[in-house]
Formats: structure tokens, sequence, C-alpha cells
């Protein structure tokens, strides 16, 4: 399990308890300043294949809460690159093979791994994957889109482009809050190519945008957004924003330009279609340009918009980008990042950093949570081997004060490029990662981990059937009944959390004899909203969300 709780602060909140056994019980509710979440559980493998070095996952979540992983990976048997598309009917606790493939030679290998969900109902539900087939020595490869049956796992058709050069790609969509004018969903890609013509002996790299406004039957709406013959462009981010004030979206890029081949730095910019997901993108804007330490020592952009039916507090929607900035004074990258409050028409970016840290931070990725309106940050200390958890408000009112969710989530500290990934469960309304570690015979291996996870081993599924555990009334007001029935004497915690992974209080942590229990607890100090209701009875971990209304 993670590490334990460092307190700042407390605030105690007391439940009046009245239970069917006359066993003391109390609620010793605490919030600490930055706390280290306990709702993260065992590390969970995705896809175990013993055989495969697995390089990278990414995962996304469609609208009835399946999640879905596509692992890549290099087969020791075949010697060839391959992929798997995994799904998950019970919020990552469970996963199961839905289709796979290994390439026809040793001469290849897949990057840039990028995957999003579209459709709102089984019979549209598709999980469209993203991936640069690259060819060895030269690393110069093509890009392609597959689209999966989101039911089946069946392959369905391939989207564009198909040609050679292709550096980086990224696919995202808007189906959790839909762009006006997109039938019914939009799609977006960005990607860069080293375009080489042999016969004049030029180099032509350029960042390319396509979009779909027909749910991703044909990307019919493509735009150069930048050029150039005498540098190179490689790593690229893209994601989508809206807000009530805004509600046609766009779609926000950033991407990395390095000087020459050699080069480890260089510059990262940043545009967005305006005044839709459609249009035309604006003027790209050299983020390190403003700060001068910064400049041409940057790489590794990750970019993250608010969308939602609310605005911030400028009436407008929020943008961060963040990337890796390396500090010749410690010879190490820090991250470092900038953001724009009113996104949807302006350029006014501003600096913030992430930590202090003496340690070498790399391989940052940030995502929006729309159901709190935080986003949230993760990344590779290579110094330590941890993967921290950090979050900040949409408002950013202390931009470089980002709350600690959890110092560490992996439990497993063997990590070489772990790529970590955080992405929305929408039915959990929470956050979830993903990552790479090694296994034993060095082979990398696809985990899964959640900040509403609290599974310790035993999964809910195993549970035995006269372990009851219930809340009700559901949503409530100001008081709550929490029931469970015990075949055997054990100790119980009941804790409810916060979205954000906070401890909001302790209904009890004691040991019970065998029977059933009624605890009612008044929660009229609970702010409204939703929250996590936990119950663990030695090995047995349960969760219920809980909405309090007023």
């Amino acid at each position: 399990m993670k590490s334990p709780f460092t307190f700042l602060t407390y605030v105690f909140l007391f439940f009046a308890l009245q239970g069917l056994h006359s066993q003391p019980t109390g609620f010793n509710g605490s919030i600490p300043l930055k706390p280290q979440s306990p709702l993260f559980g065992k590390d969970i493998i995705i896809d175990n294949q013993p055989l495969q070095n697995q390089s990278d996952v990414a995962i996304g979540c469609a609208f009835n809460g399946w999640l879905y992983a596509v692992t890549t990976y290099y087969d020791s048997i075949d010697h060839t690159p391959g992929y798997d598309l995994l799904q998950s009917k019970d919020s990552g606790m469970t996963w199961q093979y839905l289709t796979g493939s290994l390439t026809w030679t040793e001469y290849l290998k897949i990057r840039s791994n990028s995957i999003t969900i579209m459709g709102d109902s089984i019979s549209n539900l598709k999980i469209f994957w993203s991936y640069i087939l690259l060819s060895l020595p030269s690393e110069l490869g093509g890009s392609e889109i597959f689209v999966f049956n989101g039911e089946t796992g069946d392959y369905l058709y391939k989207l564009p482009p198909f040609f050679g050069g292709n550096i980086d790609i990224k696919v995202v969509s808007d189906y959790t809050y839909p762009t006006i004018g997109s039938n019914p969903h939009s799609l977006g890609e960005l990607y860069s190519i080293d375009d080489v013509n042999p016969l004049y002996g030029t180099i032509r790299d350029s960042i390319i945008f396509l979009s779909s406004s027909d749910g991703g039957k044909t990307m019919n709406n493509k735009q150069v957004l930048a050029t150039s013959t005498n540098s190179h462009f490689r790593k690229v981010t893209l994601n989508y924003g809206r807000s009530a004030s805004y509600p046609t979206g766009r779609y926000f890029a950033a991407w990395e330009e390095i000087p020459n081949q050699s080069s480890t730095t260089g510059h990262i910019y940043t545009s967005h279609s305006d005044p839709d997901f459609n249009s035309a993108f604006t003027k790209p804007v050299c983020l390190d340009s403003l700060d001068a330490t910064a400049i041409n020592k940057v790489r590794n952009p990750s970019i993250a918009c608010q969308y939602s039916d609310n605005d911030n507090s400028n009436g407008n929607l929020t943008e961060m980008v963040i990337f890796e900035k390396f500090m010749p004074s410690t010879s190490m990258f820090g991250l470092e990042g900038f953001y724009n409050l009113q996104a949807a028409t302006t350029h006014n970016f501003n600096e913030f950093t992430v930590s202090s840290s003496a340690t070498n931070q790399i391989e940052p990725w940030i995502n929006f949570n729309p159901y709190n309106s935080t986003f949230l940050l993760t990344y590779f200390d290579s110094t330590d081997f941890k993967l921290p958890l950090l979050s900040n408000d949409v408002n950013l009112g202390n931009p470089s004060g980002w709350n600690v969710i959890n110092q560490a989530y992996n439990d497993n500290d063997s990590l070489t490029n772990p790529n970590p990934r955080e992405n929305i469960n929408v039915q959990k309304q929470n956050g979830m990662n993903v990552w790479i570690s090694q296994k034993n015979s060095s082979n990398g291996v696809a985990l899964f981990d959640a900040q509403y996870s609290t599974w310790t081993g035993v999964t809910e599924n195993n549970m035995p059937n006269q372990m009851v555990f219930q809340v009700y009334p559901n949503p409530c007001n100001s008081n709550i009944t929490v029931s469970f029935d015990l075949p055997n004497p054990s100790d119980v915690s009941i804790t409810i959390y916060n979205l954000m992974g906070q401890t909001a209080g302790v209904i009890t942590n004691q040991n019970y004899t065998s029977g059933k229990y009624q605890l009612k607890c008044n929660v009229a100090n609970l702010l409204p909203g939703s929250y996590i209701c936990s119950f663990r009875a030695g090995e047995v971990v349960s969760t219920a969300k809980l909405t309090v209304i007023r």
C-alpha cells in the first residue's frame, strides 16, 4: 500500500452515531492541507504477458464507465512489435483481451500510442487508436488511426494519414461535452512529419491538424499549423477545450521544435482553432520565449484544457501547457508550464512551476477533471523512482501551489521509462492512472491504479455474499445510515473521502463482532457534492458513491 498521510492541519468533524450494537463509534474526520490519498490501492496488472516487453500504455473511458487500454510491446519470441487492446467493465479491477496484432518484421517498432473513445450508446461506441510504425534504424515511419467496435473489439476501418515521415501523433475527441456543429461528435488529430525529399535533398518538417465533424467517419478538415526547413518538429500534444460561454469548442495544440537532429531540447509552441473546432488555428506562441531562463532549454510538452458546461472565474476557459525544462546548475530537468485563463480569446500566458524539488522530473502528463474543475498532473521523478499525482483548481488562484494527492501512487519502484498517463473515469468522476513498470525479467508491464481504488488484493467480485454494505438515503441531506453484515468478527473502518482523495471523516475504525449493524450519521457539516464512502472489513473492500444535497 501507499505511504501514510502527512497531516499539516486538522479539522475535526463530529458525527452522532447510533448502532444496533452498543459499541463505541465516532467520526474523527480530517482534511489535510496536502494529503497523500489513501484511495490508491495495489497496482493492478492490465496485460500480464511474460513474453512481451511492454513499452507504452494508453487508457480511455466510455460513456458507461467501460475502460479501454492499449499496450504496445516487443515480442521476445517473434522478435516483432505488437499491440493489445483490452477492456475493463469494473473500473479497472479486472481486464479482458479484445484484440491485438504483431507486425510482420523485426525492423519495425511502435511509437506514439494514443487512444480516445467516442459514442453515447453501445450501438455507436468506438475506440480510436493512433500510433506510428517506425522503420529501423532511421526511426521514420507512417501513422494510422485504427477504429474498433467498443463492444466487441472488432476492427472497423482506418483513418489517415498513411504516408511516411511521421514522428509523433495524438488523437482526442469531444464526446463527453460535444461541441456545437459536430454530428454527433468531433475528433481531432495532430501529428508531426519529417518530410525528406531524396531527389532534391530537402527537409520540410510540418505540424498537421486533421479534424472530423461526423463522429470520426471521415477526417474532413486539414490544416498545416507550422512548417520549417531548418529545424525539426518532434513531440506533439492535443486537447479539447469548451466552456459555457464558448460552447462551439476548440482544439488546443502544442508541439516541440528542436534546432537539429542531435538536439535534446528546443522550443515549445502552442496554438488553437478559433472560433470553433473546425476553424483555422491562431498564430503559434513560443512559450519558452516568455521565460529568459527557458529559451531553447525545453522539451516534451503536455497540454490540458478546461472542458465543461461552466466558465472559469474570467468568464472563459483555462489552458495549461507543461514541459520539461533543463536546469544547467543541476544538469537535471524540472517541470515548468504556462497557463491562460482566457484561452478561448487571448494569448495571455502566465508562468507556473510545480515544485522546487532537486530531483529529476520528466515525462509530465496533465489532464482536466470536469466533474470537480481541477487539473491533474503526474510525472516521473526519476531520482526517487516515484510517480506523484498533483492537482490545482481551474482558476489557479495559486498557480505554483499544487496540492499533493499522492507522492507515489506506484507500489513498485522498478521504473525506467514509465510514461505515466492520467485520464478520467466518467462513471467514477475521478482520475485513473496507467504506466509501465519493469518485471523481474526486465520486461515492461502495464499497470493501473486510481484515486477511487481501494483494492488490496481481494476484489469486490470475491466478496462473500453475506458481506452486505449499504449507504442510504442517497442522495442525502443531513443524515445517512450505513449498514453492514459481518459473518465473522473483524476490524472495520468506514471512511468518507471527497473526490480529491481528502478524508472528509472517519465514521468508524474498530473491531466488531459478527452480526448486523446500522450506524446513523449526521453529515450536515459536509458541503454539497459527491463523496466516496469506503468500507473495509479485514481484506474485504467496497466503496459507494455518496451525494450530499441541500
